[in-house]
């Protein structure tokens, strides 16, 4: 089958997203273009992120029409294709209701700059409604990496799998934080987070981050099943 790299980074970011503990009920989904056609491939509705298969990766196109009548897919889908339209340059996305992500996501507001991690999403982190297209596109900035649907979870994206996955497991550390640290916790000062940005571009921490969650995924993976390495 045609395009197979990209439909193993779904599966592979599926995983990744199970052993860090965002997948353990069903309705969280990953999709990654494929370049330069209008289609995409993410993951089924039926299963949670651990139980994923490389079966359970299906082909969609822009109008989120499947070649497979019998797969179902979420009905949330649509937002996918909807910011590939919208956003050239993004080629992947993730999508989750992990548990401090959702809780952040209740506050209705982008995580305070409590960490250096956190300043990935300073200014590059929009606020939606709900998940629908419609609602997305007027609040979606240009740069913007990460929507925050309140009450509901997060979406991230990026180039790649690596930069969309590697942010959402980053949002959930520091949604983490922000949602645990007290009202009034001094946030980090503006010249501070610019040192802070120019050194993690440097570092190309997404890309070792994303390398981290695949030796995590292949280490949580049994052969049939991803057990969480990390509870919330």
């Amino acid at each position: 089958m045609a395009y197979e790299e990209q439909r193993d980074q779904v599966l592979m970011a599926c995983r990744a997203m199970a052993a860090q503990g965002l997948g353990t009920g069903i309705g969280g989904h990953v999709s990654v273009r494929v370049p330069g056609e209008e289609l995409y491939w993410t993951n089924r509705l039926s299963k949670t992120f651990e139980e994923m298969e490389l079966e359970d990766i299906v082909l969609l196109d822009f109008e989120g029409r499947s070649a497979d009548p019998d797969v179902v897919v979420s009905p949330g889908i649509d937002f996918h294709h909807g910011i590939y339209m919208l956003r050239p340059d993004v080629n992947a996305i993730v999508h989750t209701h992990g548990f401090w992500i959702t809780a952040q996501a209740a506050l209705g507001r982008e995580p305070r700059v409590l960490h250096n991690m956190a300043t990935y999403f300073r200014g590059r982190t929009a606020l939606a409604p709900d998940d629908e297209i419609k609602s997305i596109a007027p609040a979606m900035k240009e740069g913007d990496v990460c929507i925050i649907i309140p009450w509901h979870g997060s979406i991230t994206f990026g180039a790649d799998i690596a930069e969309a996955a590697a942010l959402h497991s980053t949002l959930d550390y520091v949604a983490r934080l922000d949602v645990t640290a007290p009202p009034g916790t001094p946030e980090m000062p503006e010249e501070h987070v610019l040192a802070v940005e120019a050194l993690l571009e440097k570092a190309d921490y997404l890309n070792l981050t994303w390398e981290l969650l695949q030796r995590k995924a292949a280490r949580a993976f049994d052969g049939t099943y991803t057990t969480p390495l990390v509870q919330p």
